[in-house]
């Protein structure tokens, strides 16, 4: 009997442990508020990027749009993710360069955004795809 109810005190105990599971409807919300937040800074990254009229001197092609993805590491154990998103400059001829913007704020980079190929020479490319300790995430106005 006692060690039944050593048992029960125990897991009582260790039930308040461990990260708190987010309702899908919160995920689902997060992860509409990353990919705009991203895409907004997207949008502001582009045109400083490829001013209008522009072309890449690699692709020899002019950038047509820049597309965003949500921030995939945000999850049930995971609310605000992990600060970052994915996306890709589209080209005329179909090529694309892939990029990376922030979700939580716009301080790396250009306006929160850089290609893929500068962000991982970069001291915090870590931070993509671990769950960060950010306490909010609002949406960019």
């Amino acid at each position: 009997m006692n060690k039944t109810l050593i048992i029960i005190a125990l897991a009582s105990s260790l039930f308040g442990c461990g990260q708190s599971v987010v309702p899908q409807d919160i995920v689902d919300t997060n992860m509409t508020i990353t990919r705009l937040n991203a895409q907004k800074n997207a949008d502001s990254y582009l045109p400083i990027l490829y001013p209008p009229g522009a072309i890449d001197a690699r692709l020899n092609a002019k950038p047509t749009r820049i597309l965003m993805q949500s921030d995939s590491s945000v999850s049930s154990s995971c609310r605000f993710g992990d600060g970052w998103a994915s996306g890709n400059i589209q080209f005329e001829g179909g090529a694309t360069i892939p990029v990376k913007c922030q979700t939580n704020g716009t301080g790396k980079g250009i306006n929160g955004c850089m290609t893929t190929a500068e962000f991982v020479t970069k001291s915090y490319k870590g931070e993509e795809g671990s769950c960060q300790d950010l306490k909010s995430l609002e949406k960019f106005k």
